[in-house]
């Protein structure tokens, strides 16, 4: 059927049964739509005098307007004695069997990240953001300076932190494959870092501590306790804001993180103090979790960052900080306290906030340290009842 091909009419057609539409403004060159929707742009010339057909693409993928000029090209080529079709089924028969980036990286997500890593969807995200222009890639034809122009080009629009995770993740999808032995290089391999990465070392100093809390006496009640439970606690926000009710053994003050919400899976033992007791006691509320987050919005990822943003609006302290910033404080004002008792080393602080260790002793050594975990953490918590209230002190 000859139909002038507008973009309101390829937008809009439905058929019964399958329909062809010839645009008789480019002979040879039409528009497929089947009885299910599915709409294929084609070109129809002759090569050496028999009839050739060239699927052109699809639509919406692949508007009127490019179609058009794709199908022009291909005529044109065939004008010229070439045949077209055969040149793309030569190629697409050279590539067949040929690992893209993008089945490589897809690897990486659905064997690895998906189950090992809780930040997956970050990985996922920039792999359909700035990696997708290698989606189609033969992973064997990317080269060094294949990444040095895409990290460039991350830099050059203001996101140099982002190019650094961005090298990161590309060295890691390749260093899987060459163990899948899919590829034989990185690409990536001791590439330098775009851009040069600040230390994390702030913490809270006595004084800001003190004005923090009292900043908290004005806040909802769950804000407030969700804030001061990372200080008193030196636990990761995320863990906190998941605090179930049943996870609290209200009789012996202790907090057990189970495996599948901790950062190295392992069932993770926290003493709980004095205040941080009280807290929980003042914000439960017959809810399974001490802070219900169902139906709340923003989604509760997000809900713990808009606090501490209201919070660092409200207090403008000099140096900006961050919610893991209370972490820091807390395993710092642990190992700094002096209170007469023996100093708390930094071995213990990574036992209280579930630090990995990596030695070979860890394999052996299977004790718990939890009187040793409570003790830090009891003392922490009247450390910081001292500092909120502006006493001096006493040495014993």
């Amino acid at each position: 059927m000859r139909k002038n091909l507008t973009a309101a009419f390829v937008d809009a057609v439905k058929v019964e049964k399958r329909t062809d539409y010839w645009d008789p403004t480019l002979a040879g060159f039409g528009l497929r739509v089947t009885e299910k929707g599915a709409k294929t742009w084609a070109v129809f010339y002759r090569h050496n005098g028999l009839p050739r057909k060239y699927t052109v693409g699809s639509y919406p993928a692949l508007s009127l307007k490019d179609a058009r000029k794709e199908a022009q090209k291909v005529l044109r080529d065939a004008a010229l004695g070439l045949d077209p079709a055969a040149v793309k089924k030569a190629a697409r028969e050279a590539t067949a069997g040929v690992v893209t980036f993008g089945a490589l990286a897809q690897q990486y997500l659905d064997g690895y990240a998906k189950d090992r890593k809780r930040s997956w969807k970050e990985d996922e995200r920039m792999v359909n953001g700035d990696l997708a222009v290698w989606k189609n890639r033969p992973a064997l034809e990317i080269s060094r300076k294949d990444v040095a122009s895409l990290l460039d080009g991350i830099v050059k629009r203001g996101a140099p932190i982002s190019a650094n995770r961005t090298l990161a993740l590309v060295s890691k999808i390749f260093n899987l494959a060459i163990g899948r032995g899919e590829v034989e290089m990185n690409p990536a391999f001791r590439f330098p870092k775009p851009a040069p990465e600040n230390p994390h070392d702030r913490f809270l100093t006595d004084d800001e501590i003190k004005k923090l809390w009292k900043a908290l006496d004005d806040k909802p009640a769950r804000q407030a306790a969700f804030v001061k439970l990372c200080l008193l606690t030196a636990q990761r926000a995320r863990e906190v804001l998941g605090m179930a009710a049943a996870e609290v053994d209200f009789e012996t003050g202790i907090w057990t993180i189970p495996g599948a919400r901790t950062k190295n899976k392992k069932e993770h033992l926290v003493p709980l103090g004095p205040q941080a007791m009280t807290l929980i006691e003042c914000v439960k509320n017959g809810s399974p979790f001490i802070f219900p987050m169902r139906g709340v919005k923003p989604a509760p990822t997000r809900c713990f960052r808009l606090w501490i943003d209201d919070l660092r609006t409200d207090l403008k302290f000099e140096n900006d900080w961050t919610c893991h910033d209370l972490r820091r404080t807390a395993t710092t004002g642990m190992t700094k306290m002096h209170d007469g008792k023996p100093r708390v080393t930094r071995f213990l602080t990574d036992r209280v906030t579930n630090h990995s260790d990596s030695g070979v002793g860890a394999i052996y050594d299977r004790y718990d340290y939890l009187d040793e975990k409570r003790d830090a953490l009891t003392r922490w918590d009247a450390r910081l009842a001292v500092i909120v209230s502006g006493k001096k002190e006493q040495s014993k």
